[in-house]
């Protein structure tokens, strides 16, 4: 049996969204958006552990909120098995909250999964096609083509209008062998290197990345705008179960 490890990276201080907690503690409909992700995640038959990457000051709300989604998750799925959960302090950058997630992988880990802790409605399809994708070329990422037209701007000024046919807007979840990713890392962390997601550490190791197409409702909730609109999906939804 494969064995998939999730590390969903929630250190971030959520500035851009003008709100005194960190955005994935924040409450949508009477829950935390970070409930949401877990139990996407945790739909996943293959996940045996999630690390959840937390700022420092935040450990004990976030052992309070896992310890309540757990006892919901329980009692809404009549025993079956839920995930086990890992709490780790994150680290100043997104770069270092997952490479100290991916410093703690057990050994019977084959597969790492990398999720936003703010995506709160990635699909079980959605989540499933990334990790089989994986299973196929070793790295695979979420990703919806662009359907506005694209320009590259310096100091407020077009400099190129780019092709938006090879333009794709990346998502999570990302997938990839754990040797893979692990490789990756330790190069980039070496060379001092920063990427702005995790299939970019890859890419720069030489190794190639597949895509699966996301989801447009598969949002990262960054400013009020989208929490807004989380809210307005939200209570659109049909009732999901388990997947709630």
């Amino acid at each position: 049996m494969h064995k998939t490890c999730v590390i969903v990276p929630a250190a971030g201080t959520g500035t851009r969204m003008g709100c005194p907690i960190p955005k994935q503690f924040m409450r949508l409909a009477g829950k935390p958006i970070l409930a949401y992700t877990l139990s996407a995640l945790s739909n996943l038959p293959l996940t045996s552990i999630i690390f959840l990457m937390v700022p420092q000051g935040h450990i004990q709300e976030a052992g309070e909120l896992v310890s309540e989604w757990r006892r919901q998750r329980i009692s809404r799925l009549c025993g079956k098995a839920v995930p086990q959960i890992s709490i780790i302090a994150g680290g100043a950058e997104r770069r270092d909250s997952v490479y100290n997630g991916l410093r703690r992988l057990p050994a019977e880990c084959d597969w790492v999964m990398i999720h936003d802790a703010v995506r709160p409605f990635a699909s079980l399809r959605l989540i499933e096609a990334a990790w089989e994708g994986a299973r196929a070329t070793g790295a695979c990422i979420a990703a919806i083509p662009a359907t506005d037209t694209v320009k590259r701007v310096s100091e407020s000024v077009v400099r190129e209008t780019l092709s938006r046919e090879e333009i794709w807007l990346v998502q999570t979840p990302q997938v990839f062998r754990r040797q893979i990713i692990v490789d990756a890392y330790e190069k980039a962390i070496s060379a001092g290197w920063t990427g702005t997601d995790d299939a970019s550490f890859v890419e720069r190791a030489g190794v190639p990345v597949s895509i699966v197409r996301g989801e447009r409702t598969n949002i990262k909730v960054t400013t009020p705008e989208d929490l807004k609109w989380a809210e307005w999906f939200v209570s659109g939804r049909p009732e999901k179960g388990e997947s709630d």
